[in-house]
Formats: structure tokens, sequence, C-alpha cells
């Protein structure tokens, strides 16, 4: 499964077909909060987060991941240039860093590659 987590409900549901389409099971969570009642979930073995989101951000979640021993690789979608991959360095679980827009067909390969889960 993998967790979608970003308050642009557009954007979910755009990730959430693509993910779909390609045989993923997805869960969207729109807030940190609830991405956090999520992410024990054993079938989880992605997420794909934003940064900036009201509530829990996307900083404080992977703050809370480490601090909990979460180890879900996590995939980073920022929306603004202060964010870089020097940065997320410092969260263990982050794996690749997209800065929005992004290529669908890149966070789609991205997920494949995280997961181990070739094309269908």
């Amino acid at each position: 499964m993998v967790l979608v987590v970003d308050d642009d409900k557009v954007l979910t549901q755009l990730l959430r077909g693509l993910l779909e389409e390609a045989g993923f099971e997805v869960r969207v969570c729109n807030s940190g909060e609830e991405a956090y009642d999520n992410i024990r979930d054993p079938q989880c073995k992605c997420m794909l987060l934003d940064m900036r989101m009201p509530g829990i951000n996307g900083a404080e979640l992977l703050m809370l991941m480490a601090a909990d021993g979460v180890q879900i690789p996590v995939i980073v979608m920022a929306a603004f240039p202060d964010f870089d991959e020097a940065e997320m360095k410092e969260f263990p679980n982050v794996r690749r860093l997209f800065h929005k827009p992004f290529y669908p067909e890149e966070m789609l390969a991205a997920v494949r590659d995280i997961t181990g889960v070739k094309a269908v």
C-alpha cells in the first residue's frame, strides 16, 4: 500500500489514479494527523508526503516517524524551493525529493523503485 499525504485533494486524486492504474493499493490522507494514524499499518510500503500542510506538516511528521522508529520509505513533494536534497538527508526515511509540479511518470518510477514493484 502507498500512503499519499497532501492537503491538495486534486493532487491526491491524480496520484491515486496513477498508482492504482499501475496496480498499487493506495490510501489517501489529507493531513499530517491523518497520516500519523496510518503510518504503522504493516501494509504501508511507501509514503508520498507533502511538506506544507496545516496542522502537522511534512517535516513534523518525519520527525515523529523518526522518534517512533517508523521506517517507511518517503518520497517528499515540495511546492516551494526552500526544501532541498541536503536538508532532506537529515530525515533517514526520505528517499527522494520532487518539486511540484513534477512529471507523474517520474513519480511512478520512483514509487516502483522504492517498493521493488516492477511495471505491470
